[in-house]
């Protein structure tokens, strides 16, 4: 009956695409969509109903809709689990690749790969292993492991070569002519493009067709010859709007708003730029957001305009750390490895096991003759052996506990010595009723990611003012924590009197932070702080502040305003074009009421890995957090909920980093 509702199911899809085939790509691809969804209403929970869900979000990530490509890969590798249909498995971990891949997820999605692959293979399934081979080149390219990215690629050219896949032999030309480029072998780059090309084309792969175009055209513009590389770039961008894949579409975007740049056409790369960083923002594509913002940084420094250049600089910056950070490369190896290792594990098994059976008979043969002399040798050789074993454990056990002690004592010092350190750190924070006396409401919500904090707040009242500073230094843990001893001892020496501006005391504490460890020398040591501070004056209602990287943010009538800091930190040695920039921080007077809420922080909470799909909260997100907790009474109040948001958006995963929160009210 399975087997009827499901031939009934892929008959209904082919008349379909007959019947409203229009001759245009968009639309057969719509049909395509429209025809599968049809299915799925027609099929069973069988393995067809596997299949069909596992096409309809490779469909969605074709179309750079991600959230349905989700929707329906997540439903795919539930009931293929369910039913056990491994081939489907494979197809769901595949997609789930590709859907981490492009959003730029590339731990998960080296695990999704390394899944499939096994699944593959364990089917003897070259076809799908090839194309797995390739994904996972890929993943190592972004990651900079060019190495590994090009063996890689490699094997998946071999395996499709072996069972003549003609669209997988020209993806994998596709990808080894990228790792040619990259080294500047331009020729055997071309080469490479234009075999993949003529593939392409002689299949009907738009696609492939399109990204051969593509990457031809980079050739062209490293060359300078930007008029051949515009054409490309044209022919590819056609294709990719033609079949509706969005992602492709904003890096063809991109590509040529950079060759505009190169070729002096200003006005037209914003043009193209502004498009492709929109369609990336719409689609979740993180590492085309990165490339956008690396574009827009080198457009604005064409222009003269350095402000600007240096803001996108400094957002690519940020990006780029979050795809390319060392603990994901790390990942990424371990599990490479891990999967060989059981591969080769595996491989053993299988060649032991065939050769036990080879042996079998022999042994059958020789085992009766064997058996009494076996029984008399293993009987003398055992009370040896266990002679032995019993000598070789005493010693080792005396060995062993003496270890165990050294080492237990060693730990109990050091923790001992952190704890100490704790307690120095812990009394040079200001007494929280003391600033709660002083400022009304105030409440401060603080918790480091280990025993000693990289996060400190500073507080000192005069005459007439109130200084508060919220503070994030270089790093968490014990680095963090001499840090964060430094810069209090350092504000307390400069922050010696009111008539001082938050922006001066910014850049005296600079300025002691380069000097006292002889950064401006280009030292090793170039730490830095990221802070926000507020001089309040309580007679007239004000807040004069001044951030290094770090703003703050007023509530008021349930609406999040956000004043932004400058974008340099304190200390530390930054250089452009071999001179060393001068950082001058300016001050900002805000008129406060008395019913609004002032919120200064540091970026653990937001930058805190979590929700379903395992980012960073936003600054959206953020505010909406901040205008909730404004309705709450009590600061313990408030630390809860801050708490309890928090522990709720991490989930699973571990805490990232030390999370400083400070409010306070004007009355």
């Amino acid at each position: 009956m399975k087997e009827r509702i499901s031939c009934l199911g892929f008959c209904i899809l082919f008349i379909i695409t007959i019947v409203f085939y229009s001759g245009e790509v968009v639309a057969a691809q719509i049909t395509k969509i429209d025809s599968l969804i049809l299915v799925l209403k027609n099929v069973k929970e069988d393995t067809s109903q596997v299949n069909t869900l596992n096409e309809l979000s490779r469909e969605y990530i074709n179309k750079s809709n991600y959230e349905l490509a989700h929707k329906y890969v997540d439903q795919a590798q539930k009931l293929a689990q369910k039913l056990n249909f491994r081939k489907g498995m494979a197809y769901s971990f595949s997609n789930m690749g590709l859907l981490n891949l492009f959003q730029g997820n590339y731990e998960k999605a080296m695990d999704n790969n390394l899944n499939a692959l096994k699944i593959r293979e364990e089917l003897g399934d070259k076809n799908g292993a090839s194309k797995l081979y390739n994904n996972i080149g890929i993943i190592y390219r972004k990651k900079g492991d060019i190495e590994n990215a090009l063996l890689n690629y490699s094997k998946a050219l071999k395996m499709c070569e072996d069972v003549g896949d003609k669209k997988g032999i020209g993806m994998a030309l596709n990808n080894i002519g990228l790792i040619n480029a990259g080294k500047g072998n331009y020729e055997e780059s071309l080469e490479n493009y234009l075999k993949s090309l003529k593939i392409s084309e002689e299949i009907n792969d738009k696609r492939g067709v399109s990204l051969a175009y593509q990457n031809i055209g980079n050739v062209y513009q490293d060359q300078k010859d930007f008029t051949k590389a515009m054409q490309c770039y044209i022919k590819a961008l056609k294709i990719q709007e033609e079949i509706g894949d969005k992602r492709l579409v904003g890096i063809t975007q991109n590509n040529i708003g950079v060759n505009c740049i190169k070729s002096e056409n200003l006005d037209e790369a914003y043009l193209y730029l502004s498009k492709s960083i929109n369609v990336f923002n719409e689609i979740g594509f993180k590492d085309g957001i990165r490339q956008s913002y690396l574009s827009l940084s080198e457009l604005y420094e064409k222009k003269h305009d350095y402000k600007q250049a240096f803001e996108y600089h400094k957002l690519y910056s940020d990006i780029k750390d979050t795809l390319l950070n060392e603990q994901s490369n790390k990942q990424i190896a371990e599990m490479s490895t891990k999967y060989e290792s059981e591969k080769k594990e595996h491989d053993i098994e299988l060649l032991t096991k065939d050769k036990n059976l080879q042996q079998a008979e022999i042994g059958k043969q020789q085992a009766e003759i064997g058996k009494q002399k076996l029984i008399r040798n293993g009987t003398i050789g055992g009370l040896v052996l266990a002679l032995l074993l019993a000598f070789v454990l005493f010693n080792r056990f005396k060995v062993t506990s003496k270890q165990k002690k050294i080492i237990e004592s060693q730990n109990f010092q050091i923790v001992e010595s952190i704890n100490y350190s704790k307690k120095i750190q812990d009394s040079l924070l200001p007494s929280l009723a003391i600033m709660q006396k002083a400022i009304t409401g105030l409440f401060v919500f603080y918790e480091p990611k280990a025993i000693v904090s990289g996060d400190f707040y500073f507080f000192k009242e005069f005459e007439k003012h109130t200084l508060l500073a919220c503070v994030d230094c270089t790093g968490h843990g014990v680095p963090g924590g001499f840090m964060s001893t430094l810069g209090s001892l350092l504000l307390d020496k400069i922050a010696d009197n009111e008539e001082l501006s938050p922006s001066e005391i910014l850049n005296k504490l600079s300025n002691e932070i380069i000097r006292i460890l002889h950064q401006h020398n280009g030292g090793e040591i170039q730490d830095g702080m990221d802070l926000s501070i507020c001089l309040i004056d309580r007679v007239n209602k004000r807040v004069e502040f001044s951030g290094a990287r770090n703003g703050i943010i007023v509530v008021s009538n349930n609406e999040a305003k956000r004043y932004k800091a400058d974008a340099l930190p304190v200390g530390g040695n930054y250089m452009k074009k071999g001179i060393s920039i001068e950082r001058y921080f300016k001050t900002q007077s805000i008129s406060i009421n008395a019913s609004d809420w002032i919120y200064m922080y540091t970026d653990g909470f937001m930058e805190q890995i979590g929700g379903t799909e395992g980012i960073p909260m936003n600054y959206n997100q953020f505010e909406k957090h901040l205008i909730s907790l404004s309705k709450k009474h009590t600061s313990e109040e408030k630390c809860e909920f801050l708490k309890t948001e928090l522990d709720n958006w991490r989930g699973t995963h571990e805490r990232d980093d030390d999370v400083l929160v400070i409010g306070f009210q004007i009355v």
